[in-house]
């Protein structure tokens, strides 16, 4: 608790994810979330922004998808990898079979690519729903704060049902805090992003019991603001029209 609120303090401005759902839900589209994740999965963000672009310029709601439409394969061959035309072209028969993304974990993991992360995301960025999208990079975070680089925690989807029980256990202090569970995902992201990387910048840090920390923590650095960085992804997930066509 101690250190989401150092962190979430240290990043002085930033928009998290509940503050997101609260101006633009209207507009978030679960269909973009679905495909903006599902073809993340070993794809640079910036390559992925430009990815899913020309993905919606051409399938810009879930009914084009669904379509199928004469040259179909050959359009999603030429804006995809090989690698992630199986899960589009599963995402397709789902959303001509069901009319919508599913709203459920057991019903997206069906989706071919849909890993446990990509659908705690769609849950929710998509659907508002209290999840839980931790990945590796998030785990390392944890792992060095708690100084067990060495002797990891625990596996990421052990990590993700332990702190999952914590915040329903202490939702109470959380929501005092205004940290909703995706926000705990989101802290712990950006910190690994912009601090905690790979050569952290133990300086700047902003967590004052880091189990790995390597230098004193320099009391100027350590609150800063990082207005943007994910604004390019966050965009495509807004319905350009506010309406909720691409369900």
């Amino acid at each position: 608790m101690t250190t989401l609120t150092e962190l979430k303090t240290g990043y002085r401005g930033f928009e998290w994810e509940s503050e997101c759902w609260r101006k633009d839900s209207r507009r978030r589209s679960p269909y973009r979330v679905l495909v903006l994740f599902g073809l993340s999965p070993r794809t640079k963000d910036c390559l992925l922004v430009e990815l899913c672009r020309r993905f919606f310029r051409r399938f810009p709601v879930s009914q084009e998808l669904a379509k199928q439409r004469e040259g179909f394969l050959k359009s999603v061959n030429a804006i995809v990898r090989q690698g992630q035309v199986p899960f589009v072209l599963s995402l397709a028969r789902v959303l001509a079979d069901q009319g919508s993304v599913p709203r459920t974990a057991e019903d997206l993991l069906k989706i071919n690519g849909v890993g446990q992360k990509v659908a705690e995301c769609v849950l929710a960025y998509g659907w508002g729903i209290d999840a839980l999208p931790l990945d590796a990079n998030v785990q390392r975070v944890l792992n060095r704060i708690h100084g067990n680089e060495a002797c990891p925690l625990a596996s990421t989807g052990e990590l993700r049902e332990l702190l999952k029980c914590l915040y329903q256990e202490h939702r109470r202090d959380f929501d005092g805090l205004s940290i909703s569970m995706v926000d705990v995902h989101e802290i712990l992201r950006l910190h690994g992003q912009v601090c905690c990387t790979r050569k952290p910048d133990c300086a700047a840090c902003p967590v004052s019991r880091c189990g790995s920390r390597l230098v004193g923590t320099d009391p100027a650095r350590t609150n800063r603001t990082v207005p943007g960085i994910w604004d390019d992804w966050r965009e495509l997930l807004l319905e350009p029209d506010g309406d909720r066509r691409s369900l």
